[in-house]
């Protein structure tokens, strides 16, 4: 059987892996020889000798990399910082269409039906705006009063898509639903598809 010989890229890469081996042994080899020093001289009982530490210009040691010693001087954060309270705002005028299209109908209204009611305001009090603008802030008040100002609750009838909004007051607070004497308030029209 002959040998194979190896040409020289191949020579170059052996070469370079057991000289990178030499060197990963050489330091293992160091740091066996230093525990068997320490270990030798706590057997002994002499101290293992300090290691000279870094000092700052003030004359106390300088602190290491990672997270700083809790000391007495600096007071320790407890808890979560508190969280920033928003002012409550004042409604805008889309805000009072939605509110008084509810309040004059008497009756959970759907997105639909409040749009005729906006519309129709728009018309006489702002005439430059276009359906789809009117349709947007409709949507924006219908969104900020059912959600965080909570004047309004909603209402899913499963009958048809959407929700059906009313005044907060004809909804439980703790679960949301519509109250059981408010049931009439809610009128469901089959809608004519032809």
């Amino acid at each position: 059987m002959a040998k194979k010989r190896l040409n020289e890229k191949d020579i170059d890469q052996l070469l370079g892996h057991y000289r990178a081996e030499r060197r990963r042994l050489s330091f293992q080899l160091d740091l066996v020889r230093d525990t068997i020093l320490d270990l030798k001289q706590q057997k002994a009982g002499a101290a293992p000798a300090p290691k000279s530490e870094k000092v700052v210009a003030d004359g106390t040691p300088k602190r290491g990399p990672g997270r700083p010693r809790n000391n007495e001087a600096v007071p320790a954060k407890v808890g979560r910082p508190k969280k920033r309270e928003r002012k409550e705002r004042a409604l805008n005028e889309w805000d009072n269409v939605v509110l008084s299209a509810i309040n004059t109908s008497g009756r959970l209204l759907p997105k639909e039906d409040i749009l005729t009611y906006a519309g129709s305001w728009a018309k006489k009090n702002e005439p430059t705006l276009s359906g789809a603008e009117v349709e947007t802030y409709v949507t924006r008040s219908l969104q900020k009063l059912s959600s965080r100002k909570k004047f309004l609750g909603t209402h899913h009838s499963g009958l048809r898509r959407g929700y059906h909004y009313g005044l907060k007051d004809w909804f439980f607070n703790s679960s949301g639903k519509l109250r059981r004497q408010h049931y009439d308030r809610l009128v469901l029209e089959e809608e004519d598809k032809a």
